[in-house]
């Protein structure tokens, strides 16, 4: 009994501080891509897209460019409800296998374009 009471507290301390992501910043809406990269194994320039609308975001990982004015042939895609940690320093999209982010940079404006840094990888808005 003492192990259930624990495992429930635990899951409210971790689950219960993060925070709809756009209820937290609606800067983060709308649909992001990351800068490109080459991949060597796909012998083509990628990106990653980020896409936060609502309570739905999607991540999707190494797309080509190369298809008319949206990215295609992404080798992984991920959907799910985004969320924010208290420190504002983790944005999870909850999914039955949940990804986690690292927020470097929340989204700023520079120059007329938006953009934000998470993993590493600068994001500018579309």
């Amino acid at each position: 009994m003492k192990n259930i009471l624990f495992l429930t507290a635990t899951c409210l301390l971790l689950f219960g501080c993060n925070k709809p992501l756009l209820k937290y910043n609606s800067e983060f809406e709308g649909t992001w891509y990351s800068e490109k990269q080459y991949n060597p194994d796909m012998g083509a320039f990628v990106s990653d897209e980020l896409v936060f609308s609502g309570k739905e975001g999607s991540y999707q990982v190494d797309c080509k460019d190369t298809c008319a004015t949206n990215l295609c042939e992404c080798t992984g895609k991920l959907t799910g409800t985004p969320e924010i940690n208290k420190q504002h320093t983790i944005i999870r999209l909850n999914s039955q296998t949940p990804r986690t982010f690292t927020l470097d940079a929340e989204p700023y404006e520079q120059g007329g374009s938006w953009y934000m840094k998470i993993d590493g990888k600068v994001y500018k808005k579309q």
